[in-house]
């Protein structure tokens, strides 16, 4: 086993960033034949090293590190491993790197406190012990990859009912979050008021408003007309037509209109509504 020399030159090394990918830059090469790749564990941490180039990689020294190449892979949690690395049957193995769950693949989830990906745990009892992407099939207890999306339309073009934005997930079955087509029964309050370019959201149980609203953009069923609160979406329904208000609108004579007034000009036009056409 080499020793480790603090010097001068050593301190240079030990600044050296390593090329290497994944585990490998702080566990060393898999390659084991060769006496230029090991690892030492020193009074302020774990390092790894290349020759005579040595890297500080932890405060914390993987159990088992000895000094001799490629012991490092040796551990009990993966707080043994590096970040993006994880621990598993007592070798820590290269998950990837991650700031949410949706960086990492199915059947994983990300570790915020490491910025790592690691396996879900066995089983799964709802969608949310699974990763982004994926759902729990309660039958089996194992979580079932799906696909991502990021609204309702991005979920039915492949194939499914509804995307879980919280969790970037396709879903079958009904939107518990509601839906943006048809309309509210008689006995309901009345819809809410929701942002240009918004529609208002029924609740597929009940069959009234739930408060909410949803960008029409992202609705996975076209709304009703009069649900529609802006221009543009409107007039790009064959089956919708917009009304407008006029603004300083005056008869020939000069008086100002009111409402039933014909021979009427105005000065512009708001949009006021969008219907259904007869």
């Amino acid at each position: 086993m080499k020793k480790l020399v603090h010097s001068l030159s050593l301190m240079v090394a030990v600044a050296t960033v390593s090329m290497l990918a994944g585990c490998d830059l702080y566990f060393g090469s898999h390659d084991n034949g060769g006496s230029s790749t090991w690892s030492y564990c020193g009074s302020d941490g774990y390092y790894q090293c290349h020759g005579d180039s040595c890297t500080w990689v932890s405060a914390t020294c993987p159990s088992g590190t000895t000094g001799s190449a490629g012991s490092g892979y040796e551990c009990t949690t993966s707080t043994d491993c590096a970040a993006g690395c994880y621990c598993a049957n007592g070798t820590c193995n290269e998950g990837g790197f991650c700031a949410t769950d949706s960086d990492c693949g199915p059947g994983y989830h990300c570790n915020t406190d490491r910025s790592s990906c690691e396996p879900n745990p066995p089983g799964c009892a709802s969608d949310a012990d699974c990763a982004s992407g994926s759902t729990c099939d309660t039958s089996s207890g194992l979580c079932t990859e799906t696909c991502s999306c990021t609204d309702d339309a991005g979920a039915k073009s492949q194939g499914y009912d509804y995307c879980d934005e919280t969790r970037m997930t396709c879903e079958k079955g009904t939107d518990p979050n509601g839906t943006c087509a048809g309309t509210a029964g008689a006995n309901c309050a009345a819809a809410p008021t929701c942002p240009s370019g918004q529609v208002p959201l029924i609740d597929s149980t009940t069959g009234c408003y739930n408060g909410q609203c949803e960008a029409y953009g992202s609705c996975s069923e076209s709304p009703v007309c009069e649900h529609i609160n802006d221009e543009s979406n409107c007039l790009g329904r064959m089956d919708c037509a917009a009304t407008y208000t006029g603004i300083n609108c005056h008869k020939p004579d000069g008086t100002q209109c009111h409402s039933g007034d014909t021979n009427c000009t105005c000065q512009s036009f708001q949009f006021a509504s969008c219907s259904t056409k007869p």
